[in-house]
């Protein structure tokens, strides 16, 4: 293994939080900084959504006077004013473990293979996923073929211009559900039934109201305790009350809960079972040097406010650097 490289701050996830404390750390004349990021491009959850004729447009620019882009826009966005620094970017390079109280990641990519890198002060913009099926506890049945989480199903449509159902049923009625519907509807599929363990969607009005221009997906809210997905090698449809819903593909849509994995590896303090990392006023973890901005702090938010939330940490890790100079 390399002996440790050293930077005055390192950032894990270089998504619109990550992004954003980069550039913010870098405009406030920090020299040496790094995005450690495990795919192969940067701009999180937006780059998967592309631009093309006739798709939906899912991110809103509220800096821009609330306008409604593409997430590829926003990332190759990201990507320019990113590119203005000097901020070294890690692709396609997976954090193994980490030190927390000396601040070592231990990191591995194709051409450095196994390395540590060390900093004054770390930044977990880790972000979030969709809870699983055994996650969501109101879930039973087996996972057959065709059940989707929606950066999969982003893959197959937007990635290599798949549409991998006609019939779709939807679990989750938040806004990342119903924008699912309106990119299923402009990929050629029937309007999506859309089920959840409420009486009414989670998506706001106006939100429902935005996508009808593509969709308008049937709501159906749970009055028992469980469904059940149904099909032996591929799904079929879900069991509700004794009555089939058929489907020909079902997507697992929002509940987002915080990838903080790293974090309880490092035994940095984490909630449980909400897994949202224990944070101070400043954003600072439960070790000394390091923090957290986005998602990974819980709850749902847009590409637009984890890019200013990022830039709102990055002023506390200054504070914490000049303190400790």
């Amino acid at each position: 293994m390399n002996s440790a490289r050293h930077f005055n701050v390192l950032i894990i996830g270089a998504g619109p939080s990550g992004i954003g404390a980069a550039i913010a750390l870098s405009k406030r004349g920090i020299k040496s900084i790094a995005i450690i990021e495990r795919n192969d491009k940067v701009g999180g959850i937006p780059s998967f959504y592309k631009k093309k004729k006739d798709g939906v447009r899912t991110f809103v620019r509220w800096s821009r006077g609330g306008i409604p882009v593409f997430g590829e826009d926003y990332a190759q966005w990201l990507e320019k004013q990113l590119a203005k620094t000097k901020v070294q970017i890690e692709l396609q390079t997976q954090v193994l473990n980490i030190d927390a109280k000396k601040k070592i990641l231990t990191l591995v990519n194709s051409k450095k293979g196994k390395v540590n890198y060390s900093a004054d002060a770390i930044i977990m913009a880790c972000g979030s996923r969709e809870k699983t099926p055994a996650e969501r506890a109101w879930l039973a049945g087996s996972r057959p073929a065709r059940v989707f989480f929606t950066k999969q199903l982003l893959c197959l449509l937007d990635g290599n211009h798949l549409s991998p159902m006609n019939n779709p049923l939807i679990i989750g009625s938040d806004v990342i559900g119903y924008a699912t519907a309106a990119k299923l509807k402009a990929a050629g599929a029937s309007d999506a039934v859309i089920i959840d363990n409420c009486s009414k969607p989670k998506c706001g009005f106006f939100e429902r109201l935005y996508f009808r221009m593509w969709s308008n997906p049937k709501y159906q809210g749970l009055s028992a305790k469980s469904i059940e997905i149904t099909g032996n090698n591929t799904a079929s449809g879900v069991r509700l009350n004794g009555k089939n819903i058929p489907c020909d593909g079902i997507l697992i849509c929002g509940e987002l809960i915080p990838n903080s994995e790293l974090a309880l590896i490092g035994n940095i303090k984490v909630e449980l079972p909400s897994r949202i990392p224990v944070v101070s006023e400043d954003y600072q973890l439960s070790e000394s040097g390091w923090f957290a901005a986005g998602n990974i702090l819980g709850g749902f938010h847009g590409a637009e406010r984890c890019y200013f939330n990022g830039r709102r940490v990055a002023g506390k890790v200054i504070d914490y650097l000049s303190k400790c100079s």
